[in-house]
């Protein structure tokens, strides 16, 4: 029997840690999103740890065929994954937001799919939710294995600026995307047919379930906190340390798509095993400190990764500004963009041949002479000195450069600062520590207990129940746990204190001698004569009256 083509083998299903795949759902069922448009489903074409990839089309009265425009994941409603993604389409990924960015930017397009639609739909009994995306074609990871794990400098290069230009637009809405790699980047179709120059061809970022927005509601960047639950979120192999610390920002998506740069020209990660890839078993926070070091010295870690090859100028350059940036800072996406814009061939994706050279132009200005950013109206001083803007900032730039020092940053091991010490943060290598990892607790959590705190340094209140039969004083802090425990103690002492009492009265009393039983029993017959002598008196006087 002939072996069966890779295409006919069904794929495994395997649900993600703590989540539920959904049924198959049947292909002709029709799907009514918020907007009261409807898609009719087609055949299964991808499955995830959350859920499923069905093709789609918005013609419900003809069957889906292989060359649908759209595509619907769909994944349980107490999943959570295309909830956030879900999200991120609605707020950020809008046909008119992508083209009011792209027209800003003189761009014809962007790498980023557009929302069609999204809702909740009910079959046999249990409630999905549901996602519509255009459908695209294959990813780069796919690419990357079918070429023996290699692919061309002009590809990657292509694929940098692409992603480069798809990064800027999801952080100019405030999000960080968190798992950049190469099965999220798929790559446009052309009459079902890649383009022939497979450099040309259009290449898309998506899956955003991992999406965080990295700034409040106000336009302020979060800070950098250490988060034990989301560490080490996204693949392994290309996350950034931010992330290994549970945090996000513009700086770990940037160093994420650096360590898929490295890969897709080397072939493999120096952290990785020899085929490429990680073992199940690997330590998150091995892989961590790997990436520590080998970021100490980017010159030593072209060298691990390129062997005896010369490592491309380009990439070298984007991993020491990578290094350089700080956690809240801005990237400057025209400089890097310009790192791998080598070959303009691929301009007809983005835009006018005068875009580019504006960038390049700019970028020479404002990397090189970096204290020529804004205009600032000369003062003297004292009347005889004339600072003007250039030798200001050129002065405060020099004082940071001074101020700052390497070496002090690399004697201290950043994850165990995060991790140990209580002090605010020296450098964007050394974070603030973390909760205890044994407890857990949540930022919630911390806030009850901190109020608790408070409460019980503060003043008690009276009770005011008048059915209870005590009027004790009742701290506000207690919690019905302690209450029943406190109730508890207080029966237990009102116990001691009766047998206290009935002890001490037991003390008080006379002791019992002979003398004192015989007077007790005399006491007693006088009593008894007392009463016979009452009785008799009383029965002569009824006698008298009767007469």
């Amino acid at each position: 029997m002939a072996p069966r083509r890779a295409e006919e083998i069904p794929l495994k299903r395997v649900a993600a840690l703590g989540c539920r795949l959904p049924s198959r759902l049947p292909a002709g069922e029709i799907l009514t999103d918020i907007t009261q448009n409807s898609w009719r489903l087609g055949n299964s074409i991808g499955c995830g740890g959350f859920g499923d990839v069905y093709l789609a089309s918005n013609d419900i009265h003809k069957p889906v065929g292989q060359n649908a425009k759209y595509v619907i994941k769909i994944e349980p409603h107490n999943n959570g994954p295309l909830f956030v993604e879900m999200n991120f389409y609605i707020r950020a990924a809008r046909k008119s937001m992508i083209e009011t960015w792209c027209k800003d930017q003189n761009l014809l397009q962007v790498g980023i799919p557009s929302y069609e639609g999204s809702g909740s739909h009910v079959y046999g009994g249990e409630k999905y939710r549901f996602l519509v995306i255009p459908r695209y074609g294959t990813d780069v990871s796919k690419l990357f294995l079918a070429n023996g794990r290699k692919l061309s400098s002009k590809f990657v290069n292509s694929l940098a600026v692409q992603m480069l230009y798809a990064i800027e637009y999801i952080h100019n809405q405030g999000y960080a995307h968190s798992d950049i790699k190469g099965a999220n980047i798929l790559l446009k179709k052309n009459n079902q047919e890649y383009r022939t120059e497979i450099e040309k061809t259009q290449a898309f970022l998506v899956d955003y379930g991992l999406a965080y927005r990295y700034r409040t509601s106000n336009g302020i960047h979060k800070p950098f906190v250490h988060d034990e639950r989301r560490a080490h979120e996204g693949t392994l192999e290309y996350t950034s340390r931010d992330a290994h610390h549970g945090t996000h920002s513009r700086r770990g998506d940037l160093e994420t798509l650096g360590y898929n740069i490295l890969q897709w020209l080397c072939g493999r990660l120096p952290w990785e095993n020899e085929n490429g890839g990680l073992s199940p078993s690997a330590d998150p926070d091995e892989i961590h400190d790997k990436k520590e070091n080998f970021l100490l010295n980017i010159d030593t870690f072209m060298k691990e990764c390129f062997k005896d090859n010369k490592a491309p100028e380009n990439i070298t350059n984007y991993m020491k500004y990578i290094v350089n940036l700080k956690f809240e800072s801005r990237p400057d996406y025209v400089y890097l963009r310009s790192l791998f814009r080598q070959d303009l061939s691929f301009e007809s994706l983005f835009g006018k041949r005068l875009s580019f050279a504006n960038e390049n132009s700019s970028r020479i200005e404002t990397f090189k002479r970096p204290y020529l950013r804004e205009r600032k109206p000369c003062r003297p001083v004292n009347g005889e000195v004339r600072i003007t803007r250039n030798t200001q900032l050129l002065a405060e730039h020099e004082k940071k450069e001074s101020d700052f020092s390497w070496e002090a940053v690399l004697a201290c091991h950043p994850d165990k600062l995060a991790k140990i010490s209580a002090q605010p943060p020296s450098s964007p290598l050394t974070p603030p520590p973390s909760p205890p990892p044994p407890t857990l607790p949540t930022y919630a959590m911390l806030a009850v207990q901190q109020r608790m705190k408070e409460r019980q340094t503060g003043l008690v209140r009276q009770r005011t129940n008048s059915k209870s039969s005590d009027n004790d004083l009742k701290p506000k802090w207690m919690t019905p746990a302690m209450e029943e425990v406190a109730q508890l103690r207080k029966r237990n002492l009102q116990k001691i204190q009766l047998d206290a009492n009935a002890n001490e009265t037991k003390r008080l009393t006379p002791r019992l001698t002979r003398s004192r039983v015989a007077q007790l029993k005399r006491k007693e017959k006088a009593m008894k004569r007392s009463l016979q002598t009452d009785s008799k008196s009383g029965i002569k006087k009824k006698r008298k009256l009767s007469y």
